[in-house]
């Protein structure tokens, strides 16, 4: 009797491709964000990419930060693959690390390994310099 194989690895990546139409289709919901990480509060302007599009569908989002030199980077329950994924940002970037499932602010870091930007701060990136590993972060829609 003969078995039968099934292809995995193209049967998830044809749901991938699904989802990000089905975002890439959708209006986005939210232009700007609010950053509140410890003590620092930020808002920083999404740009019209599918990875800032899936990520104002998931708002708000709480996790904790964690720090790694000149950025801080923490969890977000969504995932999406590379998309334009850059090696090099400048500081005041808003991006997800999709490697990692997780939202990054830049302020002189270089990235770990490509990220996909979603946004930049409209204010001086510096300030999460403040920021300290598992400080409370919450992100969500700015009105």
């Amino acid at each position: 009797m003969g078995s039968i194989s099934y292809d995995r690895a193209g049967e998830k990546e044809a749901m991938e491709r699904a989802k990000e139409e089905y975002y890439r289709d959708k209006e986005q919901p939210v232009e700007r964000i609010r950053i509140a990480a410890g003590s620092v509060v930020m808002e920083a302007d999404l740009n019209d990419s599918a990875t800032a599009l899936k990520l104002a569908h998931i708002l708000p989002v709480n996790s904790a930060a964690k720090v790694w030199g000149n950025e801080i980077y923490f969890s977000v329950p969504m995932h999406t693959d590379p998309e334009n994924a850059q090696g090099e940002v400048p500081p005041g970037t808003v991006a997800f690390w999709p490697a990692g499932d997780s939202l990054c602010v830049f302020f002189g870091q270089k990235p770990y390994s490509p990220v996909n930007v979603v946004g930049q701060l409209l204010g001086d990136p510096n300030a999460f310099a403040e920021v300290r590993e598992g400080d409370a972060v919450r992100v969500e829609a700015a009105t």
